[in-house]
């Protein structure tokens, strides 16, 4: 297709695209600013005005009128493997409000076949749906980037030899990154395990550090679940913290506490025996 056309056509299209996910913010803003207040405090449904039927009237026929036209672009277009347009399909058909503008985006863009690619971390699903491609697979999508690469490269001291299934690693030292005096990084450290005891998690002393344990830092391995360890790190000011889930290791950023934990490793690889007791250093 010549580049006016090409233009004229996408510029056409984005129209009735993005109005989808615009009708759908509008109607479930109203519903959160007016509506459930009134139904929350038992009271009268407020009538919403007219432009608001209006946008969500037209939303719903935006969608029925695009639903099945961005399905069978997905389906018979030849910019596509029939495994990339299964997974396209298949999020068209999910989230639709939100895909279809995306789709077509993606379409304009002609990164049709990697935009939902380097969204998906697992290497087997990755390879699975990119199988055909001419090129190299685009890096996923990553998590937990703002932390620095040596939280990655992290070793352990524990003394627990049966430690439990599932648990959070979290320590109180070095607030905020900023390195402090061993005083002040032992009140912290004080504070943190009387936390821990208010609450009533079990915990055991686990020392992070490097992989020589030229820098360490003790903390405590918690039985609790990620939410508790995402409140306990941001009250003591930490930037991240280490969940184990069935012995494998994962990092969270208290900022993503959301996301999937970026893999490190396997905890019976990383806990180092015989270290010695390691140098309590200053450090992020």
């Amino acid at each position: 297709m010549k580049p006016v056309p090409r233009l004229l056509g996408y510029a056409l299209a984005a129209g009735p695209a993005f109005f989808l996910p615009f009708a759908y913010l509008v109607t479930v803003g109203w519903l959160v600013v007016y509506g459930l207040p009134a139904a929350y405090h038992g009271e009268e449904m407020p009538e919403p005005e007219e432009w608001f039927f209006t946008v969500s009237r037209y939303g719903f026929y935006t969608l029925v009128v695009q639903w099945p036209v961005y399905l069978l672009w997905a389906l018979f277009t030849r910019r596509l493997t029939a495994r990339l347009k299964l997974l396209w399909v298949g999020v068209l058909a999910v989230f639709s409000l939100f895909s279809i503008p995306w789709f077509l985006y993606a379409m304009f863009r002609r990164t049709e076949k990697v935009e939902l690619i380097r969204f998906i971390r697992r290497r087997s699903v990755r390879r699975f749906f990119a199988k055909g491609l001419a090129g190299e697979l685009p890096p996923p999508l990553r998590f937990h980037a703002d932390l620095p690469p040596e939280y990655r490269r992290v070793r352990f001291r524990c003394a627990e030899a049966d430690v439990p299934p599932e648990f959070r690693v979290v320590t109180a030292w070095n607030p905020g990154g900023e390195r402090v005096e061993v005083a002040e990084n032992l009140v912290a450290d004080e504070h943190l395990r009387n936390e821990i005891a208010r609450l009533g998690l079990e915990s055991f002393p686990v020392t992070g550090g490097s992989p020589d344990f030229s820098h360490a830092e003790p903390g405590y391995g918690i039985v609790c679940d990620r939410a508790e360890a995402v409140l306990l790190a941001r009250r003591f000011r930490q930037q991240a913290f280490y969940e184990v889930l069935g012995g494998r290791v994962y990092l969270v950023s208290v900022h993503e506490g959301h996301a999937p934990g970026d893999p490190i490793g396997r905890w019976r690889d990383l806990v180092v025996e015989g270290a010695g007791d390691a140098p309590l250093v200053y450090g992020s």
